[in-house]
C-alpha cells in the first residue's frame, strides 16, 4: 500500500512537522512537506483497514556527541535547546556483539612526529569526537561555546557525578 499527502491539501503547520502514518503495526514518518510517499506492505488480512496519522512537532532538540570507547556503558545528559528544565539522562551501552575488539596497546614516545600524533587522535577516537562537538557547536552555535563545548566533553553534565569522575580518573586494568 502507497500512501500520498495530496499537495495543498495538508493541514497549515510549520515546515518542521512530521507526519506520521501507522497502518497495522508499520509506522512510516516524514516531514509533511517531503511531498514523497509512505510505502506499507500488504496487510495479511482484508480486516486490517484501520490506518492512523499523526502530526508531530518538534518541542525541543538536544545533542549528546558520544565518547567513542563503546566497550561499556555510559550515561550523558542531554539539554534540550539550552533549557536546563527540559532535560533527561540517558545510558548508551553496545549491543550484544557491536563491542569493537580492543586494539594492541602500544607504548608511544610522547612528543614525536605529526603523524604520530594524528594516529594517536584517531586511535583513541579523540579526532573523531572532537569534529562530532564543533559539528553539534557549529548547529546550535551558543552564545558562549565554551561551556556549551565542555558539557560535551563531560558527557553532557556541567558538572561530572562524582561515580563519573572516579570512573574516568581510574586507570585501566592491567590487560
Amino acid at each position: 500500500m502507497e500512501i500520498t499527502l495530496l499537495p495543498g491539501s495538508g493541514p497549515e503547520v510549520s515546515g518542521e512537522a512530521i507526519l506520521s502514518i501507522r497502518a497495522g503495526t508499520v509506522r512510516r514518518q516524514a516531514a509533511i512537506s517531503s511531498g514523497r510517499p509512505f510505502r506499507f506492505p500488504k496487510s495479511e488480512s482484508k480486516d486490517d483497514m484501520l490506518v492512523k496519522f499523526d502530526i508531530l512537532t518538534k518541542i525541543a532538540s538536544g545533542y549528546v556527541v558520544l565518547k567513542p570507547d563503546m566497550s561499556s556503558s555510559r550515561k550523558y545528559k542531554v539539554d534540550f535547546s539550552g533549557d536546563s528544565k527540559l532535560a533527561c539522562e540517558v545510558e548508551v551501552k553496545p549491543a550484544d556483539g557491536s563491542a569493537p575488539a580492543a586494539a594492541p596497546k602500544e607504548e608511544a614516545d610522547p612528543g614525536t612526529s605529526t603523524k604520530d600524533a594524528k594516529e594517536y587522535l584517531e586511535t583513541k577516537g579523540v579526532l573523531t569526537f572532537v569534529q562530532n562537538v564543533l559539528q553539534v557547536l557549529v548547529k546550535e552555535r551558543p552564545e558562549d561555546p565554551f561551556p556549551f563545548m565542555a558539557r560535551h566533553f563531560m558527557s553532557g553534565y556541567a558538572d561530572m557525578p562524582d561515580s563519573a569522575v572516579a570512573k574516568e580518573a581510574a586507570p585501566a586494568p592491567p590487560a
